[in-house]
């Protein structure tokens, strides 16, 4: 019995020591592993990171093979903005110069009225020559009748040249030639070219027509000598040069 377990003992310090040799055995293994592990870790830390960039490179290598290369895009210049238009410059205002006064009327003689006397007398102008002194002598007399007294219409009161200067021995400017029969003005015919103005001779003689004497106080009954003549000092008589 004591052999028995002596032997059981025995195989079991054996066997305990075994054990101990095979724990021994292992222990070393698993600290030099435990060594080695750090160090296996670093290098295949370092080898996959080397290996990563390549595999980066080549994944970006291939998504971006398919398509062009973007063109670089032009830079455009940048547009300009508009001028701002400048204000216009004030012109200077040119006050123009007045116009000149209008020259003063120069004093005419009143306007004859155009309509003529109810007991207006005709006057029959025989030489044509003498048709405009007797149409200024009618219109001299107009304003003192207001109307016109005489109307030239080819009958009536003859008016023409006639022999002055034979009847009176002398250049009388004109003469109011009357008898039973008839009543005519005369023009000298002598003092034609002579005298300058005719139309107060012809008023004077119209006025012996219508029965004014020299002196009274009817117009153009005291002539002044027209240019051209003078008055006689004897007769007062006016002749032509």
């Amino acid at each position: 019995m004591a052999g028995e377990i002596f032997d059981q003992d025995t195989v079991s310090v054996r066997q305990g020591g075994a054990l101990r040799k095979l724990s021994a055995r292992w222990c070393c293994v698993l600290v030099a592993m435990l060594l080695a592990a750090p160090l296996l870790s670093a290098k295949a830390v370092g080898e996959g990171g080397a290996a990563q960039p390549s595999l980066n490179s080549g994944l970006l290598k291939a998504a971006a093979s398919p398509f062009p290369s973007p063109r670089p895009v032009p830079s455009r210049p940048p547009t300009p903005l508009p001028a701002r238009p400048s204000p216009p410059v004030p012109r200077a205002t040119v006050t123009p110069a007045p116009p000149p006064p209008a020259p003063l009327t120069a004093v005419q003689p009143p306007a004859a009225p155009s309509g003529f006397c109810a007991d207006a007398l005709s006057i029959h102008v025989v030489d044509a020559a003498l048709m405009g002194v007797v149409q200024a002598g009618v219109d001299l007399l107009t304003p003192y009748f207001g109307c016109q007294r005489f109307r030239i219409d080819g009958t009536g009161l003859p008016v023409k040249f006639g022999p002055v200067t034979p009847l009176l021995n002398a250049r009388v400017l004109g003469y109011a030639h009357s008898t039973p029969e008839s009543y005519e003005i005369w023009i000298n015919p002598d003092c034609w070219g002579v005298v300058g103005d005719w139309s107060g001779v012809v008023a004077h003689e119209l006025g012996h027509y219508l029965g004014w004497q020299h002196g009274d106080d009817h117009p153009y009954m005291w002539l002044a000598p027209p240019p051209g003549s003078y008055a006689q000092p004897s007769d007062l008589a006016i002749v032509c040069y």
